[in-house]
């Protein structure tokens, strides 16, 4: 008898009710809104985290209250950086293409949210939200592919997953989206991190009450 081991397979994990929840909200939202309607969401939410942003200096933007987690000057990078991919592959979806890989991957940062000015960072936020909607605002003057819902973008999402010992861990996933759909992940993404950086400020003047 052969004392060789088979090599195992991994097993997925099974999938999440937030994953599903996820799913469903894009899928219904989707199917309810047209596209101005699809644009005004995303847009608010871009202007509710812009509003965030507003009333920090450099030294607010740069500080780690949390230990490792990134600075408020990081977020705003990450979210640059990824709105930009963003456009681009909304603009091969509503030109009724799917857009090429490599898809925007989660966590997408480069090394200028340690070094470049605050201000200059703001403004390449402004500036890639202002692409997404200027991308949006011509699907809404009928720019749309005929074929919304058949071509699609292979996307990345993250869902808060509750595990059975209480924890709560992200789920990494992949999903097939319409441009509808894709945009309204925009929506949700922007208003994660604005958030993300409301907990930022709230600790930061924490630290500073403390002083």
């Amino acid at each position: 008898m052969s004392d060789e081991r088979s090599p195992t397979t991994p097993v997925a994990p099974v999938p999440s009710p937030e994953r599903a929840r996820v799913l469903d909200y894009l899928r219904t939202r989707a199917a309810t809104l047209g596209p101005s309607g699809v644009r005004a969401r995303v847009r608010a939410a871009a202007e509710e985290l812009e509003a965030q942003l507003a009333p920090l200096d450099e030294p607010a933007a740069r500080a780690c209250p949390s230990g490792g987690d990134w600075s408020i000057a990081q977020v705003v990078d990450h979210l640059a950086q990824t709105q930009i991919r963003v456009v681009d592959e909304l603009r091969h979806l509503l030109a009724g293409r799917r857009p090429p890989p490599p898809p925007v991957y989660e966590g997408l940062i480069s090394g200028a949210g340690t070094w470049a000015p605050w201000e200059e960072l703001v403004d390449g936020l402004r500036s890639a939200n202002a692409e997404l909607d200027a991308v949006l605002a011509q699907a809404g003057a009928g720019a749309a592919s005929t074929s919304t819902g058949a071509v699609r973008a292979r996307t990345i999402l993250v869902a808060n997953r509750q595990e059975p010992d209480g924890a709560v861990r992200p789920e990494t996933f992949v999903a097939e989206l319409d441009w509808k759909e894709y945009a309204l992940v925009q929506r949700l993404h922007l208003l994660d991190h604005r958030n993300q950086v409301r907990g930022l400020r709230a600790a930061l003047a924490g630290d500073v009450g403390r002083r």
